[in-house]
């Protein structure tokens, strides 16, 4: 996961927010994505938060490793963005109903002048490339 690994190469930390059922495949995706090495995380009872630089959660509120770096997905929303310097929004971009409520999202969002919004889509090479939503 791309971006899992330009956060970590800047020594910052990663919060991974997906439902419950959905956590073990992004534990498996850290895992396996990569041929030649794996990207390290925890996630529910794990004892460590101490370590472990990316935290994988169905809760914002389960945040132990204090990460500053948030990744949404599944239309999962965030109230508050005052814990996190930087928010990605996951979602897919075939799916007429996450593609609208992804616009939902970027209205709410950047209606406050505080947030600066972007729009990245994946290349079929798998590179993010600014887009327009």
């Amino acid at each position: 996961m791309q971006i899992a690994e330009k956060v970590l190469k800047n020594s910052n930390k990663l919060l991974i927010i997906a439902p419950e059922n959905e956590l073990p495949n992004w534990s498996t995706k850290l895992w396996t994505d990569k041929k030649d090495s794996f990207i390290a995380h925890g996630m529910g009872e794990d004892d460590i938060s101490d370590f472990a630089p990316i935290w994988l959660s169905s809760s914002i509120e389960d945040n132990p490793i204090n990460a500053e770096f948030i990744v949404l997905t599944n239309g999962l929303g965030l109230e508050s963005f005052s814990s996190f310097k930087r928010v990605f929004y996951l979602f897919d971009g075939s799916s007429k109903a996450a593609l609208a409520q992804a616009r939902n999202q970027w209205q709410n969002w950047s209606s406050n002048p505080q947030h600066i919004c972007r729009y990245f889509i994946q290349d079929e090479k798998g590179r993010w490339q600014a887009g327009n939503l």
